[in-house]
Parts: C-alpha cells; structure tokens; sequence
C-alpha cells in the first residue's frame, strides 16, 4: 500500500492509500494498516474516506482538549488549590 507522509499541528502523520477494491479482496490487510495509522480509502484514484482506529480517535479528541487548554491558558497554582477545596467542601 502506498504511504504519504502529511504534516499537523501535532507532528508528521503517515497515511496509508488504499483502493475500495483492495478493501474488500484484503479486509484483514486495511484492518492492520488503519491499526498502525490513518490509512485514506480511495475510489476511482479519488480520496473518498479516511478510516482512525479507536486510538487515533482518541489521541486526536485528547490532542484538541489540551489544545483547546493551552490556548486559554493555565491556573496558577493558588487557582487550583482554591478550586479544588470548593469542590470537596461543596457538600459541607
């Protein structure tokens, strides 16, 4: 299968390229790639889809919530602190 390398905000991502037709003569095959990657799933040459295992859907939502941190900023520690002693005096 072919392999193209893209560029994130989280890094170089390789992709792998695979036909519908490829798909259905080697489903055991697609499964292994989209396990190791995002793999682009082609149909008359034309990307059509991109298939994430389980773990790449889960690094990517992880990824955007710590982005989405970043970008508002961090609480200081005496933040936190007060934060969480509201929490856990709430029910006093």
């Amino acid at each position: 299968m072919p392999v193209s390398a893209i560029t994130s905000n989280f890094g170089v991502v390789n992709i792998e390229i695979i036909s519908i037709a490829k798909i259905k003569a080697h489903f055991d095959q697609f499964i292994a790639a989209a396990q190791r990657g995002p793999v682009v799933i082609t149909e008359k040459n034309r990307p059509v889809v991109v298939s994430l295992s389980m773990d790449d859907i889960q690094d990517t939502i992880w990824a955007k919530k710590a982005w989405e941190v970043h970008e508002e900023g961090y609480l200081k520690a005496e933040e936190s602190a007060a934060r969480l002693n509201a929490l856990l005096n709430a029910g006093d």
